[in-house]
């Protein structure tokens, strides 16, 4: 005997579908790898910021993110015709999670404006701002219950349309994308595979923590998603590399490199 329920489906999946459906075209490609954090960890500890360390751990990914895309612009191109958009703001779309009126839990987005000029600690600041803002306060724009109403096709080729010119992608939806997949599974690794119509993408997945010669270490998982139309491993490489250096310097952590 075959035994179920169902539950209605919730009008706010239609939006993200149409959203990780508004690229077809990319042509992604993955890479895997892992940063040590260790030196990171403790200048935040030292710091006794007063925040959620994983808040602090999030916010300097950010900014070593922002910087890496500065020296490495081809990073977020965006193509037109036959012409390619090189940005000199990194405008960095993030996912937070929200709780509508009826109790749901959805992503909602949000960017962070021209981050290559913000310090470690003015994208701390507006991490905090953003992640204690409401789903209301995040969606400054709705869609019509009409445009709600169409179907997916029509959907889509409206969005299409609106968003096809670099310069109001931009606007809408930003250059870059960060998301945290694997900030609550502890102590071992896991990476998450970002997905969505961006260029370029960071996905953040877990840390874990390990005893060497050298003393205890901490590690962390992350993923750079790329358009490999637009990009070739050389690019990556280097723009991993710088990345990489970044976060394991903990330059923008220092107080002196911060005023």
């Amino acid at each position: 005997m075959n035994k179920f329920t169902t539950k209605k489906w919730s009008p706010y999946r239609d939006t993200i579908t149409d959203f990780l459906n508004l690229r077809p075209d990319r042509n992604m490609a993955q890479a895997n790898f892992e940063v040590d954090i260790s030196k990171m960890t403790d200048i935040i500890d030292e710091r006794k910021i007063g925040v959620h360390s994983s808040l602090s751990h999030l916010a300097y990914l950010l900014w070593c993110y922002a910087q890496a895309i500065k020296k490495h612009p081809e990073m977020q191109w965006m193509k037109y015709g036959k012409k390619l958009f090189v940005f000199e703001d990194v405008d960095i779309s993030m996912i937070f999670e929200k709780t509508t009126a009826d109790n749901q839990k959805v992503p909602a987005p949000y960017i962070f404006r021209a981050a290559q000029n913000k310090s470690f600690e003015e994208l701390l600041e507006e991490l905090i701002s953003t992640n204690n803002k409401t789903l209301e306060e995040l969606q400054l724009r709705k869609k019509s219950k009409f445009f709600k109403m169409l179907p997916e096709f029509m959907r889509l080729y409206i969005l299409r349309r609106a968003l096809r010119h670099p310069l109001k992608w931009k606007q809408a939806l930003g250059t870059v994308a960060f998301t945290t997949l694997g900030m609550t599974i502890r102590n071992r690794r896991f990476w998450a595979i970002p997905i969505g119509p961006y260029g370029c993408m960071v996905a953040a997945g877990s840390a874990y923590s390990y005893k060497d010669e050298n003393g205890r270490r901490t590690k962390w998982c992350l993923t750079i998603n790329f358009d490999h139309n637009l990009n070739d491993g050389g690019p990556l490489i280097r723009f991993g590399k710088t990345f990489t250096q970044l976060i394991e310097s903990s330059v923008g952590l220092l107080i002196k490199d911060s005023e």
